[in-house]
């Protein structure tokens, strides 16, 4: 069964290169409007697509691959899947986990952001080396 949903909304991304950002992060409470479109993708089969559309039909962001729907609550969707990133225009692209937060209303998105929260894990670069644990 095919089918295909176009939705107004604003999208705001939860990750950078596949990296959550932090909710003190300014960066995290930049909001993209456009039309949500989630429709099967053309080449994966069963597999969904999300993306993000202007008014003339282009995209916005980069789209989804592999999309899924996690969590429907009030006014609030959060839709997660693999952004594929190509720094040049030959090559295979890097892929990396992508969250949207999909939102209706701004003020709804700003309380939600609020409550994201990412600890540092020591151990996992040079400057952690002499973390006192």
């Amino acid at each position: 069964m095919l089918y295909k949903c176009t939705v107004h909304t604003i999208v705001y991304r939860i990750r950078h290169n596949g990296h959550r950002i932090a909710g003190t992060d300014p960066t995290l409470r930049v909001g993209i409007r456009g039309d949500l479109l989630l429709a099967p993708s053309l080449t994966e089969g069963r597999r969904l697509q999300a993306r993000l559309l202007g008014p003339d039909g282009q995209d916005l962001i980069q789209r989804l691959d592999y999309a899924e729907v996690c969590q429907i609550r009030g006014e609030a969707m959060h839709i997660t899947g693999t952004e594929l990133v190509s720094r040049v225009s030959r090559g295979k692209p890097s892929k990396f986990r992508q969250s949207w937060l999909c939102v209706w209303d701004e003020a709804v998105a700003l309380e939600l952001l609020g409550r994201v929260r990412v600890d540092a894990v020591p151990g996992f670069s040079p400057e952690d080396d002499d973390y006192p644990g």
